[in-house]
């Protein structure tokens, strides 16, 4: 059996109409907006029920994709935003649930002198304070490493550490490295490097006088070789301290 044709006698004629508006519309920056010149073309689908006024869904629905698409991008990219709506409207396509037809929109955007430069005053600001977050970051995990070199062997961490900042040395250094060293004996008394000391001190309290000049005066040798005399002179010095204290001592016995 054949289908009877729906009878559309009476029915209101389809209405056709054009869109031409201009509007602000948002970027992703809050109060610097795109500015929009929108045209188009709409129709009515033959229905039983029609809109009250379709040029203004044509409208509210072309509006809506164009503002999806600028409120995530920023005024400095308006022309390639212009082109994203432009191929997202150029189609043609029914209205979700509305007998309305948008056949056609296109869309012109662009910005103020005054904004562009706002954004783009906005942008250096963003990127310098994401590459000072990231230096920071790295100082702080290179403060991590080098806590945790020190807390081990402590004389390739100071070794890295006065290559990479040379202006720090100067006739101070001895004394900073002393304070640094103790420190470190606190925070980590039983490290591998500190029983070595106390190694090494137990041995030369068990050396006789001669036996401990003979090694104080080889040490020294070993400090004018790797050209560090200052610090051959300082051990000489305390060489000579203590034996005159020592000395003294037994003078008075």
């Amino acid at each position: 059996m054949r289908r009877r044709r729906p009878d559309h006698a009476g029915w209101p004629k389809p209405r056709t109409g054009r869109l031409d508006i201009s509007c602000p519309l948002p970027s992703n920056i809050t109060g610097r907006n795109f500015q929009l010149h929108l045209t188009g073309q709409w129709e009515e689908i033959l229905a039983a029920r029609q809109h009250h006024d379709p040029h203004a869904a044509a409208t509210h629905h072309a509006l809506t994709a164009a503002r999806s698409i600028t409120m995530q991008r920023p005024l400095t990219e308006h022309p390639s935003v212009e082109t994203h709506i432009n191929a997202a409207l150029g189609r043609t396509c029914e209205l979700p649930g509305l007998p309305i037809r948008l056949l056609w929109a296109h869309a012109q955007l662009t910005a103020t002198s005054q904004d562009l430069e706002a954004v783009l005053a906005y942008q250096r600001q963003h990127y310098e304070a994401e590459a000072n977050d990231r230096l920071v970051q790295r100082r702080r995990q290179r403060a991590h490493e080098l806590h945790d070199t020190l807390s081990t062997t402590p004389a390739l961490a100071l070794a890295h550490w006065f290559s990479d900042h040379p202006e720090t040395l100067d006739r101070d250094t001895i004394d900073r490295l002393e304070q640094l060293v103790s420190t470190v004996t606190a925070y980590a008394p039983e490290t591998a490097w500190v029983r070595t000391a106390r190694l090494l001190h137990t041995f030369v309290q068990q050396l006789d006088q001669d036996a401990r000049h003979h090694l104080i005066h080889s040490m020294a040798q070993v400090f004018t070789r790797y050209d560090r005399p200052d610090l051959a002179d300082q051990l000489r010095a305390i060489s000579y301290d203590t034996t005159h204290v020592n000395g003294s001592e037994q003078t008075r016995r």
